[in-house]
């Protein structure tokens, strides 16, 4: 193991047969990351923070978010990185939904500039790291923006808004059963 996986066992309080899948893994998801870091610094990209939380005022309603990585272009403009260890396949299907995937737009938003980038970063041991930038970033973080406030108004003139979660979202959400979805009758 390397200096930097066993920092990683230390910290997560792991026994060495613990980290060993990982360890294994590590050396390809490594180099697969370096070769795509050295390529992205050499566009003039530089790492400006990483897992920083972010607020943004919308209205009355404030925004919070963490981001895994920002970068600053050499204009100066953020690029938000947001790491992925799925398949570059499901990554595509989530920039191909458009204003269904609203990660990156709302990461886009939390930075407050008027014309940031945003992508997902694949890693993994299989194939080389991978970027995938969100072409029309700007327009979905101003339909998000809008969407946001506009469902906001309906809520305070007393509209009864429908319940949404679909897919393995809500596996992962904050807010599970706010929206009492483990409860929606089964048709």
């Amino acid at each position: 193991m390397d200096r930097a996986a066993t920092e990683a066992a230390h910290a997560l309080t792991l026994e060495e047969g613990e980290f060993l899948p990982f360890s294994v893994a590590w050396p390809a998801l490594r180099d697969g990351y370096l070769q795509w870091l050295q390529a992205h610094e050499s566009t003039g990209a530089r790492f400006e923070a990483a897992e920083v939380n972010h607020e943004l005022a919308l209205g009355a309603l404030q925004l919070h978010g963490r981001l895994d990585r920002l970068d600053r272009q050499p204009d100066g403009s953020p690029l938000v990185i947001d790491y992925k260890t799925e398949s570059a396949t499901r990554t595509e299907s989530r920039l191909k939904a458009g204003t269904e995937d609203t990660q990156l737009a709302f990461y886009a938003l939390l930075t407050g500039h008027d014309t940031p980038r945003a992508a997902y970063l694949n890693v993994g041991e299989r194939d080389p790291a991978k970027l995938h930038e969100s072409p029309d970033i700007t327009a979905l973080a101003a339909l998000l923006a809008d969407g946001i406030q506009h469902d906001l108004a309906r809520m305070a003139a007393g509209a009864p808004l429908p319940a949404l979660g679909e897919g393995s979202a809500c596996d992962w959400c904050a807010a599970r059963g706010l929206c009492r979805k483990d409860f929606w009758s089964q048709p």
